[in-house]
């Protein structure tokens, strides 16, 4: 039962957890000492190893944590990073140069970032990126929410296969927009200085009425193209669960499960999700 609450959204009770342990241990930093560098993660957890072990064991201990959440941290990112540069750069260029190309790029970044000192000016960065970060949540949790499960304009299995579904979706491109721009340009102070604190809550507030809206205007025609992928046997059961019947891809010649393959009029053959991709 444990392992069923603690998976997919069960992992957000753990993760407020740790938020809410994070926020003691924050007012426990600036009450008890208050000199601190207290945007310094070491320094944080030293103050609080110091008051359990002795000073040496305290330092050793919080340079292992830091490195270890660092190494977890900047593995995942790179990761997943590397997955969204593929996937944007295939779609684009129809080439596809592999990950690790981009998880050499997005270490270049964190390099580059790192030694242009971002730390220091880290507050304002994040504040800014909120509102594009915000927007984009509340987009997809709308989109997932009304559209797909109320309103009933999406389809009920996600569908990621080119050709299947078209290049660009106004519901989330529009509503995502102009919830990321209206709360930039308060953010900037644009809207005047009474909304610019207000910023994340704009970006929030017209995502959430923006993605419905749009669905109800497009009507849904645009999360799908198609409905037949031309191959008989379907990709999902009754339960939801994914075919497992492999198919060899007339492409690239590799083996994938039936849910990322479809049927190409241009090979006259089953054909992956990646080498449609680079058609």
């Amino acid at each position: 039962m444990a392992g069923g609450l603690f998976r997919r959204p069960g992992w957000v009770v753990l993760g407020a957890i740790k938020q809410i342990i994070g926020a003691f241990l924050g007012f426990y930093l600036l009450t008890r000492f208050p000199a601190v560098h207290n945007t310094e993660p070491v320094q944080q957890f030293v103050s609080v190893f110091d008051n359990l072990v002795p000073g040496w064991l305290a330092l050793t201990l919080a340079v292992v944590l830091v490195v270890i959440s660092q190494i977890k941290i900047n593995v995942t990112n790179a990761y997943s990073g590397s997955l969204a540069w593929t996937s944007a750069w295939t779609r684009t260029t129809k080439r596809y140069p592999g990950r690790i190309i981009f998880v050499v790029v997005n270490l270049a970044i964190a390099l580059a970032l790192m030694e242009g000192d971002m730390f220091s000016a880290l507050s304002w960065i994040l504040g800014f990126y909120s509102n594009f970060a915000i927007a984009w949540v509340v987009v997809v949790a709308t989109d997932i929410t009304f559209n797909k499960g109320l309103l009933k304009l999406a389809p009920a299995q996600p569908e990621y296969r080119r050709g299947m579904i078209y290049n660009v979706n106004p519901v989330g491109v529009v509503s995502f927009g102009l919830a990321a721009g209206l709360s930039i340009c308060a953010f900037f102070g644009l809207l005047g200085a009474t909304l610019a604190p207000f910023s994340p809550l704009i970006a929030l507030v017209v995502a959430f009425v923006m993605t419905p809206l749009m669905g109800l205007l497009t009507r849904g025609r645009y999360y799908i193209k198609q409905v037949d992928d031309g191959i008989a046997e379907p990709r999902y059961d009754a339960a939801g669960n994914a075919s497992t019947t492999v198919y060899q891809c007339v492409s690239c010649e590799e083996e994938y499960e039936r849910p990322d393959v479809m049927h190409s009029h241009k090979h006259q053959g089953a054909i992956c999700s990646l080498c449609k991709s680079m058609e």
